[in-house]
């Protein structure tokens, strides 16, 4: 399986079996989590028609600028899940998101929100820190390429 196939969402699944049918609108995200990674993966794609359609009438902003082609993603790694399931109304996902931008190391952390509505999850809102770093020409690469950050397909 080529690695461009395996969904960024970090689930090891290739990106048709994983993400992609959700934010196609082909399945529904069964729980919190699910639709976590399902936004995390359109903003690394994206795709801000989706990143809208998923998140909660109460707190969605007017437009969504996901594309501006600044920000490398890197990884999702979930932390935590509290509630979030198919019987719930409600639902917490701690998270932390890297990427690279500007040739800094970021983290983005943030223990989002999730509410049901009309039996579909949606995003609601998240408390959030971030942290950046700047990447040593000669340090070893955040994308995971084994290649110094110099000379990889990162710089």
């Amino acid at each position: 399986m080529k690695k461009s196939n395996i969904c960024p969402c970090g689930s090891d699944k290739e990106l048709k079996d994983c993400c992609e049918p959700i934010i196609q609108g082909i399945r529904e995200a069964k729980t919190a989590e699910q639709l976590m990674r399902s936004r995390y993966t359109a903003f690394t794609i994206a795709n801000n028609a989706y990143l809208l359609k998923s998140w909660a009438k109460a707190t969605r902003p007017e437009t969504i600028n996901a594309e501006d082609g600044s920000i490398q993603w890197l990884k999702l790694q979930i932390e935590e899940c509290e509630k979030g399931n198919a019987k719930d109304e409600t639902g917490f996902v701690t998270f932390t998101a890297s990427f690279l931008s500007s040739g800094h190391l970021c983290s983005l952390h943030e223990k989002s929100s999730f509410i049901k509505e009309d039996a579909l999850w949606y995003y609601l809102d998240g408390e959030t820190e971030s942290r950046t770093q700047k990447v040593g020409r000669n340090a070893q690469c955040p994308c995971g390429s084994g290649k110094k950050y110099k000379k990889c397909c990162c710089q």
